[in-house]
């Protein structure tokens, strides 16, 4: 059974975004099982790189959704993408370096990261976003800003 699974809760509705979401659940799920199955800090700390390096390609794609759709919200949902990515890169800068001890609160931290960001903020920009995309198939002129700050 994999440590994390992908339900439909976790779907978006934008296909790209819940694509990059699927493969965020892989790699977290490859991290924890190579370091259940005795993997060396080496192997480990190239797959958490992995993890950084597409944790940044997503949330630039991402950001990148927010601001053609003119999501209101999307200053704040950068600088919670910069915190993540930092709390990722300095995981990743100490266990290159011998000083990270990986625990259960380091597989937590990951699975809570992905899981927490997506059913709290990933879910609100999809709730907006089909919204900008049924008011503008209905030509309609509804002021989403507000509905997506609410």
């Amino acid at each position: 059974m994999p440590f994390l699974s992908w339900r439909n809760q976790y779907r978006v509705g934008v296909a790209d975004i819940d694509q990059e979401h699927r493969y965020l659940f892989e790699l977290i799920n490859e991290f924890h099982d190579s370091h259940r199955g005795g993997a060396d800090a080496q192997a480990l700390a190239q797959i958490l790189n992995r993890l950084v390096q597409y944790a940044e390609e997503h949330f630039r794609h991402e950001e990148e959704s927010m601001r053609e759709s003119e999501y209101p919200l999307h200053a704040e949902h950068c600088a919670l993408h910069e915190a993540l990515y930092m709390t990722l890169f300095r995981l990743s800068e100490e266990l290159a370096a011998g000083s990270l001890r990986i625990d259960r609160d380091t597989h937590r931290f990951l699975r809570n990261w992905l899981v927490e960001h997506i059913l709290k903020h990933d879910l609100a920009f999809g709730d907006y976003f089909a919204r900008r995309a049924k008011a503008m198939a209905n030509g309609e002129q509804e002021s989403l800003g507000e509905a997506a700050t609410q």
